[in-house]
């Protein structure tokens, strides 16, 4: 099965991922394979929406206090991150039959057989994929200094098994989030994710994986590259092995300002030509379901003003201004 959790404007890519999953997926078994969580309010739907998945709102899972303090406290992405580890939870609850349950974001897209998923799950707790697998080496951005803000793992793909190691990873993961999701890199906090650096050493049979198939991305592509074959698309990892590529997250592709790299200068996807025909692809895939949100809608949920990406001289302002506070904060001034 596979969960994902999205607001209203995101459920055109909720719905091309499930499209992606149960198309690759061997043990889809139709619409229930899939559950789009919604962190927002259902109520606001377009009038005659039939989603093919079912849907899961926020409010089915929070007691409106809860629910009411959380959306006050944090933005609409920090809201979504304190309530991921609580939606993988009740799924588990509500489909019992389920001992295998995959969470990927919205932006995320399958492109290959997911056996090789299922199979790493079969005796490991969670599977976790690093953002790098080796130190860039070089003095671009980002470097691996900064993975250590926002977290050495992306919580934009796990995987779970069913066991009483789980339940005690999800009760432990939502104590966290549901206080401390904010992205306050002075505080050492970024939404969940941030969390999941502890995981593998608090809990067992937790598997890392770097295969170079798996969650090819814009902070990795560096480390990767891809080639169209007979067979489907190939990715080239850092050691030099092959691997069929599985699935991809285009966050920040079409959308620069999405993500954690907005000001990113290790690549330019514009000289990466490799990247077009999966674009393309990807692209049709939203086609048939971008007529469901006309336009961008306001999440209902996350009351705190999300912070505006700047550019040019203004970033540059904002970058001197800091470096300049770093400085006075270095001296003790006399009261």
């Amino acid at each position: 099965m596979l969960l994902t959790i999205c607001t209203l404007s995101q459920l055109p890519q909720a719905i091309a991922l499930g499209d992606s999953f149960t198309r690759h997926s061997v043990h889809a078994t139709g619409s229930s394979s899939v559950i789009l969580g919604l962190v927002d309010d259902p109520a606001r739907l377009p009038v005659g929406f039939v989603s093919p998945y079912p849907l899961l709102p926020v409010s089915e899972l929070l007691e409106t206090t809860l629910l009411a303090e959380l959306s006050a406290r944090y933005t609409p992405t920090e809201f979504a991150a304190a309530c991921k580890p609580t939606f993988i939870a009740e799924v588990f609850r509500r489909y019992p039959e389920v001992d295998k349950l995959l969470y990927a974001d919205p932006n995320v897209y399958f492109t290959g057989s997911l056996s090789t998923i299922w199979q790493n799950l079969e005796e490991s707790t969670a599977l976790l994929t690093p953002f790098i697998t080796r130190n860039p080496a070089d003095s671009l951005w980002p470097d691996e200094k900064f993975f250590q803000n926002i977290g050495l793992y992306s919580s934009d793909f796990l995987g779970f098994r069913r066991s009483a190691e789980t339940d005690k990873l999800l009760a432990w993961w939502t104590d966290r989030v549901q206080q401390r999701a904010f992205i306050n890199y002075c505080e050492g906090l970024c939404l969940d994710q941030i969390w999941l650096m502890h995981v593998p050493v608090f809990f067992k049979d937790v598997r890392i994986i770097k295969n170079p198939g798996w969650h090819v991305a814009l902070w990795n592509l560096h480390e990767r590259s891809l080639q169209q074959t007979e067979n489907g698309w190939q990715v080239t990892g850092p050691e030099g092995q092959d691997q069929p590529l599985l699935f991809m997250n285009v966050k920040g592709w079409l959308h620069p300002d999405q993500g954690f790299f907005p000001h990113q200068n290790r690549l330019r996807l514009s000289d990466r030509a490799e990247l077009a025909p999966l674009l393309a692809t990807y692209r049709q895939a939203l086609t048939a379901h971008e007529g469901l949100m006309q336009c961008p809608v306001k999440s209902t949920y996350g009351q705190q003003p999300e912070p505006v990406v700047l550019r040019g001289w203004r970033y540059t302002a904002v970058q001197s201004f800091r470096s300049v506070t770093r400085l006075i904060d270095q001296f003790s001034i006399p009261r």
